[in-house]
This record gives structure tokens, C-alpha cells and sequence, in this order.
């Protein structure tokens, strides 16, 4: 067996990325307490932790699968990715002061080969559909002669095209790369610490206890644990599997249909990412575009995410009350009804001391309080703010694991303490695990989006926009969702709302639409194109777990999630309510909103017609009074208020 068969074993690929992680982590905090190089060159190393992780955790997946042609472009793609970012970063100096603007035979060659392997470690992590995306707008820069009226331009040169991919310290090592390790980061290491800590055991319990007093409890279990985990987690994808292993099973246990368990599921996932604190990393990406501090999007994503969830409890309400759903389960039946929640509930200690439950709640509410208090009151840089609160999370994790398994579970300190550095190393695994295909296809759309403002596309396509649109405001949003679903069509958060911020987004903003309006609106359509059929990602893995199909599933999560989508067109039309300085306005805008919302969500889920029609006929009475109360609704949540 040769070095790299035996590297390429799943123990060995875990051990060296183990040891990368905390290599990793170390250089963030050194990086973040001393700040000696400057951004753009932490961007490049950045990256270049990114792909070495990403490259060595896919090569053990492909030998383990025997997928030569694979391992054989990984292999590449790791080589060229270690021997570009020590090129670049040995350069760096020179790159930025001496070759500004020409570069030498060997930069258009690495540069060449770096690009390539970004677009396939692209394809080998989100599939053909970006990459191809990546592709064709590689090909148009350079053909843009070609192209028919609007869309044709000069076209970029093959070296001008590397510099504006590359070597000008731009495209893949652009901005929005930077702002994955400045901003990002900490909070992926924050969220992987509190998961690995026990933060997403602690949500389920707290999630069965809110459940045991509230109308539907059971039902509600399932939106509440996704949206507080779908809020540290932030990818609808990775929240719909984790929750959805245990919260399927549970209300299709209590009564609910299939389809409908795998709607409730897959919508109140995807909501997840626009629950601050992590909002699927767009939070950070809002912020660096609009060069605003992270706690003002923070403070006004908090109504609308709330609005959202109170849309998807109004929902399952109306579910709840057409289901046979047996809502007298305990703890214990619940548990043997379904096994997966063996692993959240703990059973036997459900008569723990109230010093202990305090105790283990303060290990989580610490670091968001420093955080919080670093971010708001301090007002210190997002990246020194996660990082202060890491550091917190990692004191008050490893203090309360000795305590649990030393004074609870009767460990010896000894193991105690092994138990706690295990944690810890897997929290920040977890961590760099979950940044490094995040970090690859950033900085693909950093290529991509620099690659078409040079080519002064986008500009052009805001003027056809507002053309199209006839100067009609609502023409110009209806225009701008489809657009944004379609982009965002089987893309992570952070990729689909790049594209829409930076390609959608100022069409809004030159029509006269506040900036944070703007943003939110197609931030949200590109979210929920996660749960827009024909692709329909979130659905496709809810319904697989439900073992419903998938069709009826995306009819019942449109019903859940129709006055979701009326909700974007409230933020243009009442900007009050995403607004990082809410007043009497917004609470005004929001209480007429969710009016609307509770009518719109009966109209589409009551099998209640209007009584005086069905002297006429049943099926014609239900269908128009859900036709008059989806209308009703639509209005009274977009109309200014």
C-alpha cells in the first residue's frame, strides 16, 4: 500500500484534519489577538485551509468508494491548491506592489490551474448546475463579442481575465473570501462548539418542554428545535436532516399525515437562516456589502425571522386541527415511539436539580451574552467578537462536562477531563468541517461575481430589468423573485444570496427601495428556493426521511409557506419592519402583517367553506372562501401601512 492509499484511510484523513483544526484555529486566534498580516493575505490562507480540508476529508470518500477517475482530480486539486497558496503567499508582497496589473508565465499558469480546481472542487460539492454557471460566465468574458445586443462587450483578455480571477488579489481571493475568514469563521467555530458541547440536546428538551404546554404541542416541537438549531446551524440541507431524523418520525407517531410531517419539517429548516445569530452565514455577507455593523442585521432580521416562524405556527395549528394527533405522549413513549430521540431526551434524568438545568443553560446563554455585549456595546470587529465568545464557550463547555460526568455520571476527573478535550477537539473539527466547502464555493462566486462586473453586466441587466418592468414597481419585484428563486435553485445560502446581492440586489436599491429592504427581500426568495419545487432541495431530503412523495410534499409546504412568500413584498412596501432602528412603526407594520398572515394561512389550510355557499356546493363553497381569504391575506400583509 502506497503513502497516498494509506493517507487516504478514513482514520488516518480524520487524524491529519483533527490536527488541522486546531492548527487552523490557533492561527484565527493568533491572527484575531495580534493582527500582523493584513486581510487580504489571511484570505488567502484562508482558502487554502479550505481546500486542503476539503480535498483530504473527499479523497478518503472516494478511495473508500474505489471512484479512481475522482481521487485522481482530488489529488490534483490538492496538490495545486498547496503549491498555489504557498506560491502566493511566499509573492504576496510582490503580487500587490511590483506586478500590479502583468504578471510572469508561471502566475498565468498557477493562476490558470488554481481557478480550474476551485470549478471542479465546485462541481464535486454543489454539482454541475454552479459550476456550469461559473463556466459560462468564464466563456462569455472572453466571447462577449459574440453575444447579440445587451449582452455583448469588448471581452476580456486570457490574462486579463487571470488577473481579475486571481492574480490582482481579487475573484477567488476577493473580498468575499476574506469576509469568510474575518467574519465567518469564529462563528462556525462557535456553532460547531456549542453542537458538540450538547447545545443541540438542550434545544430538543427545552423544545419538548415549550411543546407539553402549548395547543399542538407535539406538532410545535418540530418547528421550535429547528428553529433554534436551524438558527447555529444555518444550511436548510444539513438542519432538515439533523432535526428532521427525529421530528418525522415524531408527528407522523402523533398523527400527521407524511407529506405534511415532511412540509412542516422542511419549511421550518429552512427558516433557520434567517434567525440571527448565524442566519446561514448571509448575516456577515449583508453586512460586509453594506458595509453596516453586524448588530444592526441582526436587529433587523429579528421581526421578520419572528414573523416567519409565528407563519409556520399559525400553520400547523390549522394542520393540528384537521389531524388525529395524539398529543398525550410523555417522555418516556415518546422516546420508544421513536429511538432516534434516545440520543436528545435523556430519559432518566428527567428529575435533575434545578442548580444542574441552570448550570447547563448558563454554558450556552455565556457566550451569546459576550458575544452580544462585544458586538452592541463594545462595538469591536465581528471577528474578535466570535472568537472572544468562542473562547468563553470553550471555558464554560469543558468546566460544565467535568462537572456533569465528575458530580452527575460519578467519572473519574480523569476521564472527566479526556471527555472535555474531546469535545473540544470535535467542536473544532466541526467547525473547520463545515467552513471549507462554504469557503471553496465563496470564493467560486467571488470569481464569478468580479468576472461579470468587469464585463459591466450587471449594470446592463438592472436597466433591462427596470425596462421590463415598464418603471411598475410591482412588476419589478415579481420579476426579481423568479429571478432569485431560479439562481438560488439547489445553492447553499451563502452562494444564493451572494449572487442575488450583488447581481439582483441594486436593481431594487436604484428603483428607490431602502437598501435593507432590498437585501432582505432577495435574500428571503433565495432561501426558499430551497423549498420551491421543481428542485426543491430541503423537501427532497424531508420526504425521503417521511418516505412520502415528493410532489404532494411540495404542495403541502407551499401551503405552509405561501404567506412567507407574500412577506418579502411587506419589507419594500413597510420598511419599517426591517429596520435596525425599529419604532411604534414597526410594531404597527408587523401586527398587520401577521393579521394578514393568520388569514392567508386559514384560507390555504381550512376545510371550513363559507356556510351560506354550500347550499350551492360543498367543493365550490371551500374553494372560495380559501380563494377570498388568500386574497384578503396577500393584501393585508403587502399593502403600506
Amino acid at each position: 500500500m502506497g503513502p497516498l492509499a494509506r493517507l487516504a484511510r478514513h482514520a488516518d484523513v480524520t487524524a491529519v484534519v483533527y490536527g488541522l483544526a486546531i492548527l487552523f484555529w490557533g492561527f484565527v486566534t493568533w491572527h484575531t489577538l495580534q493582527w500582523r498580516i493584513s486581510q487580504a493575505l489571511f484570505g488567502v490562507i484562508v482558502l487554502g485551509f479550505a481546500l486542503t480540508v476539503y480535498c483530504l476529508e473527499t479523497i478518503a470518500e472516494a478511495f473508500e468508494e474505489g471512484e479512481q477517475r475522482r481521487l485522481g482530480l482530488l489529488t490534483l486539486s490538492l496538490a495545486i491548491g498547496i503549491v498555489t497558496t504557498g506560491y502566493i503567499v511566499l509573492n504576496f508582497q510582490e503580487l500587490q506592489t511590483v506586478r500590479v496589473g502583468y504578471s510572469t508565465t508561471i502566475d498565468y499558469v498557477i493562476a490558470a490551474a488554481f481557478i480550474a480546481s476551485i470549478i471542479y472542487l465546485t462541481y464535486d460539492a454543489y454539482g454541475l448546475g454552479f459550476a456550469s454557471m461559473i463556466v459560462a460566465v468564464i466563456i462569455y468574458s472572453q466571447f462577449g463579442s459574440l453575444f447579440p445586443g445587451w449582452l455583448s462587450h469588448a471581452g476580456l483578455s486570457y490574462e486579463r481575465g487571470l488577473e481579475v480571477g486571481m492574480l490582482g488579489i481579487q475573484g477567488v481571493y476577493g473580498d468575499l473570501t476574506q469576509v469568510m475568514g474575518t467574519m465567518v469563521a469564529p462563528f462556525l467555530l462557535l456553532a460547531g462548539l456549542i453542537r458538540l458541547f450538547g447545545g443541540f440536546g438542550l434545544i430538543i428538551r427545552l423544545s419538548f418542554w415549550v411543546s407539553q404546554y402549548v395547543k399542538s404541542g407535539i406538532a410545535q416541537m418540530a418547528v421550535i428545535s429547528s428553529m433554534l438549531i436551524g438558527s447555529i446551524n444555518g444550511s436548510a440541507l444539513a438542519n432538515t436532516s439533523i432535526t428532521g431524523s427525529f421530528t418525522i418520525p415524531v408527528l407522523k407517531s402523533t398523527g400527521i399525515k407524511k407529506q405534511q410531517a415532511a412540509a412542516i419539517e422542511s419549511v421550518a429548516s429552512t427558516g433557520g437562516q434567517i434567525m440571527p445569530p448565524v442566519m446561514g452565514v448571509a448575516a456577515f455577507l449583508m453586512a460586509d456589502i453594506l458595509a453596516r455593523p453586524l448588530i444592526d442585521i441582526f436587529i433587523a432580521a429579528a421581526v421578520p425571522a419572528l414573523i416567519f416562524y409565528l407563519t409556520i405556527v399559525i400553520s400547523v395549528y390549522q394542520i393540528d386541527r384537521q389531524s388525529d394527533v395524539d398529543v398525550s405522549v410523555d417522555r418516556q413513549n415518546l422516546v420508544e415511539r421513536v429511538p432516534e430521540l434516545g440520543k436528545w431526551i435523556d430519559t432518566d434524568g428527567q428529575n435533575r436539580s434545578t442548580v444542574y438545568t441552570v448550570l447547563e443553560v448558563t454554558q450556552f446563554v455565556l457566550p451569546l451574552v459576550v458575544l452580544f455585549y462585544y458586538l452592541a456595546y463594545v462595538q469591536t470587529t465581528v471577528m474578535r467578537a466570535g472568537m472572544y465568545a468562542s473562547g468563553v464557550m470553550v471555558l464554560t463547555g469543558c468546566v460544565f462536562t467535568v462537572f456533569d460526568n465528575y458530580y452527575a455520571d460519578d467519572s473519574s476527573l480523569q476521564a472527566s477531563g479526556r471527555d472535555a478535550i474531546e469535545k473540544l477537539a470535535d467542536g473544532m473539527y466541526d467547525g473547520l468541517h463545515t467552513l471549507a466547502p462554504l469557503t471553496i464555493v465563496v470564493a467560486a462566486i467571488g470569481l464569478l461575481v468580479d468576472t461579470l462586473f468587469t464585463t459591466g453586466l450587471p449594470a446592463t441587466l438592472s436597466f433591462a430589468l427596470i425596462d421590463l418592468s415598464g418603471g411598475i414597481m410591482a412588476i419589478l419585484l415579481i420579476l426579481t423573485m423568479i429571478l432569485c428563486i431560479i439562481l438560488g435553485m439547489g445553492m447553499p445560502t451563502s452562494a444564493s444570496y451572494l449572487v442575488v446581492a450583488l447581481l439582483v440586489a441594486p436593481n431594487l436599491i436604484q428603483f428607490g427601495i431602502p437598501e435593507l429592504s432590498a437585501h432582505f427581500f432577495v435574500l428571503y426568495f433565495a432561501i426558499l428556493a430551497a423549498i420551491t419545487p421543481p428542485i426543491a432541495p430541503a423537501i427532497v431530503i424531508a420526504s425521503a426521511i417521511a418516505e412520502s412523495n415528493f410532489w404532494k410534499s411540495c404542495l403541502e409546504a407551499i401551503k405552509i409557506s405561501m404567506p412567507v412568500f407574500a412577506l418579502p413584498f411587506a419589507f419594500v412596501y413597510n420598511p419599517s419592519l426591517v429596520t435596525d432602528s425599529p419604532s411604534l412603526n414597526t410594531l404597527w407594520a408587523a401586527i398587520f402583517v401577521v393579521i394578514g398572515v393568520f388569514v392567508l394561512s386559514y384560507g390555504l389550510n381550512s376545510t371550513r367553506p363559507f356556510p351560506v355557499l354550500t347550499r350551492i356546493n360543498r367543493r365550490v363553497a371551500l374553494v372560495g372562501s380559501q380563494v377570498f381569504f388568500t386574497v384578503v391575506g396577500i393584501l393585508i400583509i403587502a399593502v403600506p401601512k
